[in-house]
């Protein structure tokens, strides 16, 4: 327990002056101390330019898993061989949870004695679950928020550098 207080107080403090002491008797010149910083500070830049490149890596695999799926379903409803229930089974359980969450709404609204006490968390934890599904169905037929998110932080990245 003494060297995780040790280690989280201080003791990494101490290591890394311990270092930079050894580092100090290793190199010697003002020349070598300013390539050891310039080699430092490239290592450092090199990790946030591959940090950078997985995240947009990231990006572009969840943003092609998103255009796949509207790609297959553009490509259902305009098939001619597709089944009127292949190519309206989607909007109607999309409409289906849409009304179950505004009725559960309006039935905790605007009577909730209709809900016995003991079933009360049940019936919220389903609110839950369903306008969470809810806000998919939204992001899926209105397009997400996350590139604006994505956006509106690069214009805030931009503006602080």
């Amino acid at each position: 327990m003494s060297f995780l207080q040790d280690l989280f107080s201080g003791g990494a403090n101490t290591l890394v002056n311990s270092v930079g002491k050894v580092l100090d008797n290793v190199v010697t010149t003002k020349e070598e101390k300013m390539q050891l910083e310039n080699e430092i500070l490239k290592s450092e830049m090199q990790y946030q330019l591959d940090l950078k490149k997985l995240s947009n890596e990231e990006q572009q695999m969840i943003l092609g898993d998103i255009s796949s799926a509207r790609q297959r379903e553009v490509q259902m409803l305009s098939s001619a061989n597709a089944t009127t229930i292949n190519k309206n089974l989607m909007p109607i359980m999309a409409m289906g949870t849409i009304l179950i969450v505004l009725g559960l709404f309006y039935v905790l609204i605007f009577s909730p004695s209709i809900i016995k006490a003991e079933s009360k968390d049940i019936v919220m934890y389903i609110l839950g679950v369903l306008s969470a599904v809810l806000t998919q169905v939204y992001s899926y037929y209105f397009g997400s928020s996350a590139g604006s998110a994505t956006k509106s932080q690069t214009i805030a990245d931009i503006k602080t550098k």
